[in-house]
């Protein structure tokens, strides 16, 4: 029984998500599809725009047949951690035969040899890296660098893409996680002995920073662009799956939208509370931007802002967000040593599923590496170790702060997550 995985954020799910959930269940012969989903926070360190339980059902609803959860801690890292995550849980499912993913090249051959580069560091890669670091560029623009040098240097035995195409490459998001995920598969091979072959899907819709609703498949920066903005629905619904398209517009019209501002009150207040020495001990965060968040508090105006007053060279927008997010959730560097600890598969919390996917649950349930929790009110007695424990108090941590938004912009209670059903189509 072949079953593929898919590891998304869904935020929002349009047209082309669906086309990729079922041209990876057509293209692998796959009778399954379990998605690997980020909860209430993305990795672009903001608040998902519609929360998970609404994002499963969309996504049961367009081709997938089961829904689990990213841990918090991974789904608001770095490239690397959210795809190390990703796979790891799909390979402790005990039941993947491949992972599909979206990239603007799907030259599998090229990529693979570009993810053995990633992996070895030849010695001219790492010097090309450590130099381009000490001149200020930001890390995805060092390492590109140091490919190009590779490349420009014809090495014996690696064959690159010219120069220009490899920058190009490298400059978009899903060939980096794609990159990345490459990387995860060979990593894990031997922790969860599994067989997890990459399948990449050529993108045939807009850009991952694409603004415009003018194609016929825009990207979901776009689409939470359009919701943002509000005005009349018709001129974005239409991006919407035809099956979700209803219950989209329902929402749309009942639900907040959520964004980084938001936050803006509860992160200034942890920001005032918080001393450089506790800002330390923060994931990803490192002596140069503490002291710069410390002595720039006093301009804070709003989230947004503050992340664009912090930016610099060396510093990209979204790594700034994620930090930032990382200090109002509390997410420290040893959140990720407890990731790594627990192999980057603490649990596999099911969010939801197919009713017609129960033997894939079935083979799950005896198969895999890590607890299955479907309650999570009763999870503790299920986690097997201490370091999965924090991280799904993390998790509900984060889902309390998301529902407490959640709540302040309707004007009435959301529903503790524990009082949440599973989602079941």
């Amino acid at each position: 029984m072949n079953t593929v995985g898919v590891i998304a954020e869904f935020n929002p799910l349009h047209k082309g998500h669906e086309y990729l959930l079922q041209t990876a269940k057509k293209q692998c012969g796959a009778e399954y599809v379990i998605v690997i989903m980020s909860g209430s926070f993305t990795q672009r360190g903001e608040p998902a725009i519609y929360d998970k339980f609404v994002r499963t059902r969309w996504a049961l609803s367009c081709g997938a047949d089961l829904v689990i959860e990213m841990p918090t801690a991974a789904a608001c890292a770095s490239a690397k951690d959210f795809a190390r995550c990703g796979v790891s849980l799909l390979a402790a499912c005990g039941s993947v035969s491949h992972l599909a993913f979206g990239c603007e090249n799907a030259d599998l051959p090229q990529l693979m040899t570009l993810s053995r580069l990633l992996s070895t560091e030849p010695r001219l890669y790492k010097q090309a890296l450590k130099q381009a670091l000490k001149e200020g560029l930001s890390w995805p623009a060092a390492r590109g660098h140091a490919l190009t040098v590779l490349a420009k240097e014809s090495c014996a035995g690696i064959d690159l893409p010219p120069k220009a195409a490899l920058e190009q490459l490298l400059k978009q998001p899903n060939n980096i996680l794609a990159l990345e995920y490459l990387q995860a598969i060979h990593e894990t091979k031997t922790q969860f002995n599994h067989s997890i072959t990459p399948v990449p899907i050529q993108r045939i819709f807009a850009g991952y920073h694409d603004t415009s609703l003018s194609k016929s498949f825009c990207s979901a920066s776009a689409l939470r662009q359009a919701i943002l903005n509000g005005g009349h629905s018709d001129r974005f619904l239409c991006h919407f799956p035809e099956g979700i398209r209803q219950d989209a517009a329902e929402v749309i019209e009942t639900e907040p939208a959520m964004t980084r501002d938001a936050l803006s009150s509860m992160l200034v207040l942890r920001l005032l509370n918080t001393g450089e020495e506790d800002l330390a001990r923060i994931l990803d965060m490192d002596p140069y931007l503490n002291g710069r968040i410390h002595n720039m508090t006093e301009y804070f105006t709003g989230f947004d802002d503050f992340a664009g007053r912090l930016a610099t060279r060396a510093y990209t927008g979204t790594r700034i967000s994620r930090v930032l997010l990382h200090i109002l959730l509390g997410i420290q560097s040893s959140h990720r040593q407890d990731l790594i600890r627990c192999h980057y598969a603490p649990y596999l919390r099911i969010l939801g599923f197919k009713k017609s996917s129960a033997p894939l649950l079935g083979q799950i349930k005896k198969n895999c590496q890590a607890p299955m929790i479907s309650r999570p009110a009763a999870a503790s007695r299920q986690l097997i170790s201490p370091q999965a424990q924090q991280l799904f108090d993390l998790d509900t941590y984060a889902a309390r702060i998301y529902q407490s938004l959640q709540s302040i912009k309707k004007g009435t209670p959301v529903p503790h997550e524990f009082r949440q059903k599973l989602v079941i189509l």
